[in-house]
C-alpha cells in the first residue's frame, strides 16, 4: 500500500445504501484500503436530515449543505446517493467542475442527462462510474463497458425491477391479484410507499437506456424507449400462460431488427424453460448477445441496500486504483462522442404475441375474430378456449397465440375486432420472448 496517499471522499445521501456504504467501510476498510494500494477517508457525509449524523464514524464531518462538498478542494471522490434528478444533477455536474471524480448509483439523471453528463466529464478530464446504477450488486456495467468491449452488442435483454419481479412472482407462485401481491410487498418494506416509477415500467426504461447507451455507443434517450408497465396486469393472464407454458414478466429488450435498433419495456410471455422464468422477487437478471462472445446471462441481487453499497464501494476502488496510479482524468470510464442511431419504431417489428378477448358465448365468434386477423396479416398459431375462471356469465375468454407478426398489423386489427358486437370487454395482446 501506498502509505503516504490518502484518496479522499464525501457522500451525499444516507439512505439505505448510503448508510450500506458506511457500514462496509467500519468492516472491511483495511481489505478495501488493500485493494485501492492507498489509505481512504471518509472526510464528510452530507445529509438533508440531520439526524443521519448519528451514522457517522472516526471523526468523519457532517453537513447538510452539500455545497461544502463541492467546494472542498481536499475532496477527491464525490458518491451522489439522493435519488432523482435535482439536484443530483447539479452535485454531479458542480462536483465534476470543481475538480472531483463521480461514483453515483442514480439511474435516472444518467438516463435524462447521458449526454451533459459525460461530455462535461470529458471536458474536465474526470472519471463517472456508476455500476450501482443498474442491477444493484451484478457487475453488469463493469462487464459490458470492459469485459465485452471485444463486441458489437447485438442484443440486451433483463428483467432490472426488483419491485414488479416480486409482484409478478407473487402472483404467479400464489396465484393473488395484484393489489394483493403489491400490498404484500409494501408491508415487507421491500417496495416503497410510491411504486409508481417501478410498476409504470419508467425504472426499467431507465436501466435499459443505460445499458443500451453503452452497450451500442450512443445515448439512448427514454422517449426512444416504448413503455409499457404492469398496473394492468390479470390474475387470469397469469392463468392462461401457464396453461401455454410460459411465465410473464416485465422485461427491458434492445436489440437490433434490419440494421435499425428498438428499444422496449413491456410484459412478455416467457417460456417456462427460458433463464427469465426462474428470476423471482427482488432478483435480476440480465442477457447480454455479443458478436463474438454469444449469449452470456447475469443473475443477482437487483436490490437492497447492502447489494448496491456493493458495486458503489467496487466504484471508489477502481477510481482510486486510477488515481494512485496517475491515470484517473485521463482514461475515461465512458468516452462519449454523440452519434445518431437509426432508431426502429417498434411497432414495425414482428414478434409473436399472446392474445385474450372476452366475448359472448356463441357460435360463430371466433370465426369473426380470426377474420379480421386475417385481413390484416395476422396468422393463428393456437387458440384456447374455456369458461370463464370465476364462473360467471359475463363472457367467454378466447385465447389466441399468433405467428410472427408486425405489431402494428397487430394493433389494426385489434381496434376493428374491438368494435364487433359481440365482443365484451377491451382486448389484451402481450409480446411473447424468444431467446
Amino acid at each position: 500500500m501506498n502509505s503516504f496517499k490518502t484518496i479522499k471522499l464525501a457522500i451525499i445521501g444516507i439512505g439505505s445504501v448510503g448508510s450500506s456504504v458506511l457500514k462496509i467501510f467500519q468492516k472491511n476498510k483495511k481489505i478495501i484500503e488493500e485493494k485501492c494500494g492507498c489509505r481512504i477517508e471518509i472526510k464528510t457525509v452530507c445529509d438533508k436530515d440531520p439526524s443521519k449524523q448519528k451514522l457517522i464514524f472516526n471523526g468523519t464531518k457532517f453537513t447538510t449543505n452539500y455545497n461544502e462538498v463541492l467546494k472542498d478542494p481536499e475532496i477527491d471522490i464525490v458518491v451522489e446517493l439522493i435519488g432523482g434528478i435535482h439536484p443530483a444533477y447539479e452535485i454531479i455536474s458542480e462536483s465534476v467542475k470543481y475538480g472531483k471524480h463521480i461514483v453515483t448509483a442514480n439511474k435516472a439523471v444518467l438516463s435524462e442527462h447521458w449526454d451533459k453528463i459525460f461530455l462535461l466529464a470529458n471536458k474536465y478530464n474526470k472519471t463517472i462510474y456508476f455500476e450501482a446504477a443498474v442491477a444493484a450488486g451484478i457487475p453488469v456495467i463493469q462487464s459490458l463497458n470492459e469485459g465485452l468491449a471485444g463486441n458489437n452488442i447485438l442484443s440486451i435483454t433483463g428483467i432490472l425491477n426488483g419491485t414488479t419481479n416480486y409482484i409478478l412472482s407473487l402472483m404467479t407462485q400464489q396465484k393473488c391479484s395484484f393489489d394483493t401481491a403489491l400490498k404484500r410487498i409494501q408491508n415487507l418494506g421491500i417496495a416503497e410507499a410510491d411504486v409508481s416509477y417501478d410498476i409504470s415500467g419508467y425504472d426499467t426504461a431507465c436501466k435499459l437506456s443505460i445499458l443500451s447507451s453503452l452497450g451500442y455507443s450512443s445515448w439512448v434517450k427514454l422517449k426512444d424507449i416504448f413503455i409499457e408497465g404492469i398496473e394492468d396486469i390479470e390474475l387470469q393472464d397469469i392463468f392462461f400462460a401457464e396453461s401455454f407454458g410460459y411465465k410473464i414478466k416485465l422485461l427491458g429488450h434492445s436489440g437490433i431488427y434490419k440494421n435499425k435498433y428498438f428499444f422496449e419495456v413491456r410484459k412478455f410471455l416467457v417460456p417456462k424453460n427460458s433463464v427469465f422464468a426462474n428470476i423471482n422477487n427482488e432478483y435480476n437478471g440480465i442477457l447480454i448477445e455479443g458478436s463474438n462472445c454469444g449469449k452470456i446471462f447475469f443473475a443477482g441481487k437487483g436490490a437492497g441496500g447492502f447489494a448496491a453499497a456493493s458495486a458503489v464501494v467496487s466504484d471508489i476502488i477502481c477510481i482510486a486504483k486510477d488515481i494512485i496510479n496517475a491515470v484517473g482524468g485521463r482514461a475515461q470510464y465512458v468516452e462519449y462522442i454523440p452519434k445518431k442511431l437509426d432508431i426502429l419504431n417498434i411497432k414495425e417489428n414482428e414478434g409473436y404475441f399472446y392474445l385474450r378477448f372476452i366475448t359472448l358465448d356463441k357460435a360463430g365468434v371466433l370465426a369473426k375474430i380470426a377474420n379480421i386477423l386475417g385481413r390484416y396479416n395476422v396468422s393463428i398459431a393456437s387458440v384456447y378456449q374455456k369458461e370463464p375462471l370465476l364462473k360467471l356469465r359475463r363472457g367467454v375468454p378466447i385465447i389466441l397465440l399468433t405467428h410472427k407478426t408486425k405489431e402494428k398489423n397487430l394493433i389494426s386489427a385489434i381496434k376493428k375486432i374491438k368494435n364487433l358486437d359481440v365482443v365484451l370487454k377491451p382486448s389484451v395482446y402481450i409480446k411473447i420472448f424468444s431467446e
